[in-house]
């Protein structure tokens, strides 16, 4: 076969060619390109597609955090209900009004100045229930188990200051058995 025969046919196959023998300008230049397109394409997303995404990042860093809990001062329940409500409303006062409680007793809540009530919860609970019904599915334990999560967290990193405090109110007698 002469050589111009098999530039042709070369030409003909490069697509199957491995893409080690390109050079590392054409990679660049292609990586590039794709890195290009996946930004246009992730900027023109539809509204409703943004939104599923941010709820669901939301979701996962949520189960994130309990299966990998980090004791620390975070309080992570008001920090995930805040981006919950401000991802879905535009005004934190009409989330209230959707679970039928004070625009005020919100606020606190979010801003850790007060504890959420059971009723409370369950009403998140409901909630984000409905709101996952068309494209997943909310874990009705998830928003209690964070509550309770952080408590836990409060109390382990508080408890070893608290300890030296009450330890003089504490008797060692053993009692025999």
């Amino acid at each position: 076969m002469s050589k111009k025969g098999f530039n042709n046919e070369i030409e003909e196959y490069k697509e199957l060619i491995d893409s080690r023998l390109t050079s590392e300008k054409e990679k660049e230049q292609e990586r590039n390109a794709l890195i290009a397109a996946r930004q246009k394409r992730f900027r023109e997303r539809p509204e409703s597609e943004k939104l599923v995404g941010n709820l669901l990042q939301i979701k996962y860093q949520i189960e994130n955090y309990l299966n990998n809990p980090a004791y620390s001062n975070k309080n992570s329940f008001p920090k995930f209900l805040s981006m919950y409500v401000d991802t879905l409303y535009k005004k934190r006062k009409d989330f209230a009004s959707d679970l039928d409680i004070n625009p005020i007793i919100l606020s606190q809540i979010i801003n850790n100045h007060r504890d959420p009530k059971e009723e409370f919860l369950i009403r998140l609970i409901v909630h984000s229930q409905a709101v996952f019904k068309s494209f997943g599915h909310f874990d009705r334990d998830l928003w209690p188990k964070l509550y309770y999560q952080d408590k836990m967290c409060e109390f382990l990193t508080t408890s070893e200051k608290r300890r030296k405090i009450e330890e003089r109110h504490v008797n060692n007698k053993v009692v025999d058995i």
